[in-house]
């Protein structure tokens, strides 16, 4: 199969709730473009703005041990559920629907957490979730209100690669083969299996990429399944910021 990156064609305007599952489960991951209120994203993308100021008081999301081992380094705002004008791009009927559909009723959810990648910042290839079960699984939800460039870093996935073995060793941001890319814009979001392969290309402008993220654990499934992530060089526990 060809390496070259591709767009998967899901688009909310014109896609059934049986596709978004059946596409989920084939890939790992759905990605919907346009399902929220033009007005709900540009509230929520002034609030990015205002946490873009803060950026530099932040810390090095995991500890610098962390970020130079798999050369992951973000920065991370957290709790922001408080924040009517974020809360809304995850608490509306459209959002629930079909996280619904996609884990079944029962499942609990998590807080919402904003990432920066910066200038020269990136996310290593990773899976963020130890079991090798492809059933048991975190939802992550991720919204984007503001539009990018390849330059800013593209979403890399390899469909399918939660059924897959544990993701294969070596530099952690070499290519993998069948990886397809994904350049997001704003009113995009991205319903991510916790076991796919996934990667942030480094960002190589003078602005930061951000992004909005609520998980969902379904019902059944431990709530610190996603305490300890695979890299492609190595593994690591956040709970007790070392390897397991």
């Amino acid at each position: 199969m060809s390496n070259t990156p591709q767009l998967l064609p899901m688009v909310w305007g014109n896609t059934d709730l049986d596709s978004i599952v059946d596409t989920f489960e084939r890939d790992g991951i759905v990605v919907l473009q346009d399902m929220l209120p033009e007005h709900w994203v540009s509230a929520a993308d002034c609030v990015a703005d205002r946490l873009l100021t803060r950026l530099d008081e932040r810390p090095w999301a995991a500890g610098e041990e962390y970020c130079q081992r798999f050369d992951i380094w973000t920065k991370i705002f957290g709790n922001l559920e408080s924040d009517p004008d974020v809360l809304i791009l995850f608490e509306n009927e459209v959002m629930q629907t079909v996280t619904d559909k996609l884990l079944g009723v029962g499942a609990t959810t998590g807080s919402i957490g904003s990432w920066v990648t910066s200038r020269g910042c990136g996310q290593a290839w990773h899976q963020d979730s130890w079991s090798n079960d492809p059933n048991l699984f975190i939802l992550n939800r991720i919204v984007f209100t503001r539009n990018y460039t390849p330059e800013h870093g593209q979403l890399l996935v390899v469909p399918g690669s939660h059924r897959s073995e544990d993701l294969p060793t070596g530099g952690p941001y070499e290519s993998l083969p069948n990886q397809v890319a994904f350049t997001l814009s704003a009113n995009t979001a991205v319903f991510l299996h916790t076991r796919t392969y996934h990667c942030v290309t480094k960002n190589v402008t003078n602005e930061p990429r951000i992004q909005f993220n609520r998980r969902v654990v379904p019902d059944g499934v431990p709530g610190d399944l996603t305490s300890r992530a695979r890299f492609r060089n190595g593994t690591w526990d956040f709970s007790t910021q070392s390897p397991w």
